[in-house]
């Protein structure tokens, strides 16, 4: 069952409030007593957002070939970890399916919404329905690197997820690394680039995948590095500062710390405190490998949404 935001929610209605209250009572289940008690609101409310989400259209329903799902563990992960959503698919590779049909029931009309980089991204794209020429905005989150090869590219992808969403895109012409932070300044100054950046205070939702650092016995799964802006001592000394993982261009520590400003100075990349800022900002990662990174993200305050598999979130639980 895949439930879809397009219309616009009934006047007076908190659009996210409805929508979360749609979420717990027809995706996971829970009755209008547990939701009332969940979000702390009364029963009669949360009756009445149902009743309007469904007459208004807000929440339209239809049954499909999705991924299995593992609710009950997906509800302890959002309770241990204070989620807004936590979805979870059976396997690892049943996260991508998963995450779009999540992702695309997250898109409302004029919303606009940011891309960052890497395979995972990539295959969520490609999952995400078309849809109709509309209001809605694509802004890239990270500039362009020639390393990523075809489809895994930020520019690409953006401009991929905008022509599925019938969408207006907002690119950054430039590579996700400069040389420092006065030529950064510079081409921040010129206008393509500058009107860009400026959308990154307007995001309403943002998709990022979550890269994990190396470590003893562990190869590196980060678009980060495979960018190839950071040479073997970088990672060391990454790695040394107690690095786990990193959220677009940004690496951080198990705590939640970020744990390169340097770094950010010369990333053509939306920064940490934009980040930050968005209201909705959704993680898809999958696979054991990035338990320590994705405990790591979700320290940082910034995902309030994650699409994992059963094996990964049972790893996270158990570590936390």
């Amino acid at each position: 069952m895949a439930l879809d935001v397009d219309p616009p929610v009934a006047p007076g209605a908190n659009p996210s409030l409805a929508t979360q209250v749609a979420r717990l009572y027809f995706d996971r289940g829970m009755t209008k007593v547990q939701i009332a008690t969940h979000l702390g609101i009364s029963r009669f409310r949360v009756a009445r957002l149902l009743d309007n989400a469904l007459a208004t259209g807000l929440v339209r329903i239809e049954y499909r070939d999705a991924p299995v799902e593992d609710r009950t563990l997906a509800t302890a992960f959002e309770a241990r970890f204070g989620l807004d959503l936590c979805a979870v698919a059976a396997t690892e590779d049943g996260v991508a399916r998963l995450a779009g049909s999540v992702i695309d029931g997250l898109i409302r009309p004029n919303d606009v919404v940011g891309i960052a980089w890497g395979s995972t991204m990539a295959a969520v794209v490609r999952e995400l329905p078309t849809r109709t020429p509309s209001s809605i905005e694509v802004v890239q989150l990270a500039g362009s690197s020639v390393r990523f090869g075809r489809g895994r590219d930020a520019g690409e992808l953006a401009r991929v997820l905008a022509d599925r969403l019938g969408a207006m895109h907002r690119a950054i012409y430039a590579p996700a690394f400069v040389e420092g932070a006065a030529l950064r300044a510079a081409l921040l100054g010129e206008p393509e680039i500058a009107e860009t950046v400026a959308r990154f205070e307007a995001l309403d939702l943002a998709i990022v995948g979550i890269g994990a650092m190396p470590s003893a016995g562990r190869e590196a799964a980060s678009s980060l590095l495979r960018s190839g802006v950071l040479d073997e001592s970088d990672v060391r000394r990454l790695v040394t500062a107690g690095a786990v993982g990193d959220l677009v261009v940004h690496p951080f520590d198990a705590a939640g710390r970020f744990v390169a400003p340097e770094l950010a100075e010369r990333a053509m990349a939306i920064g940490v405190e934009d980040l930050r800022r968005v209201r909705r900002v959704v993680a898809v990662a999958a696979g054991t490998h990035k338990a320590d990174a994705i405990r790591g993200a979700l320290a940082t305050g910034i995902v309030r949404m994650l699409v994992t598999d059963g094996p990964t979130a049972r790893a996270v639980l158990a570590g936390a």
